[in-house]
């Protein structure tokens, strides 16, 4: 079985309602939904609700938070990490996905167009229909094609967003407004 992991707060701006009807019009009968994470404003009931109404109840689970070595495993699980949020300032969650070498669909409600510019994921537009779209070629990627992509998020993460490449680019900047001033 595969899966197309979702990590966050379970709550109506990250577009969850959004990803179950998706889901449901591209479900391939070898995937999974996963979604982890703590609940606010009763959204898991409204989504479990839906995903029975929408038929794929059966192929979705919701965790509720996951932390430590539980979190880590359900990324090493999946195969595709969605974060289809209407609003996110940065998106941890997606460079924790990156870093252990899954692909990203994620929404321009995020600031994570570089995941097209590195081929590591998908950059969509916000809505059902931009998540059908894109379900569709994920959920039909084969497994050599999504490691690939896995591993080049992997290295984006490596690049930018380890501790020693932010001390890097740091030092690298402190260096060149020394070198300006002399």
């Amino acid at each position: 079985m595969k899966t197309v992991l979702y990590v966050g707060r379970i709550t109506p701006i990250k577009g969850l309602s959004s990803l179950c009807k998706a889901f449901a019009q591209t479900r391939v009968d070898d995937w999974h939904l996963v979604i982890v994470g703590p609940d606010q404003e009763n959204h898991t009931a409204e989504l479990r609700a839906l995903a029975e109404q929408v038929g794929v109840v059966e192929h979705v689970t919701f965790t509720g938070p996951k932390y430590g070595y539980d979190l880590q495993k359900a990324y090493d699980d999946a195969d595709i990490f969605v974060l289809p949020s209407h609003s996110e300032n940065f998106g941890s969650v997606v460079i924790e996905a990156l870093a252990h070498g899954v692909p990203v669909i994620t929404t321009k409600g995020t600031p994570w167009q570089e995941l097209e510019e590195r081929r590591c994921g998908w950059w969509i537009d916000i809505g059902v229909e931009p998540l059908v779209t894109v379900l569709k070629e994920a959920l039909r990627l084969d497994d050599t094609t999504r490691r690939a992509m896995g591993e080049r998020g992997r290295k984006l993460v490596e690049e930018k967003y380890t501790w020693d490449a932010i001390v890097k680019k740091m030092l690298k900047g402190y260096d060149e407004v020394l070198n300006v001033n002399h």
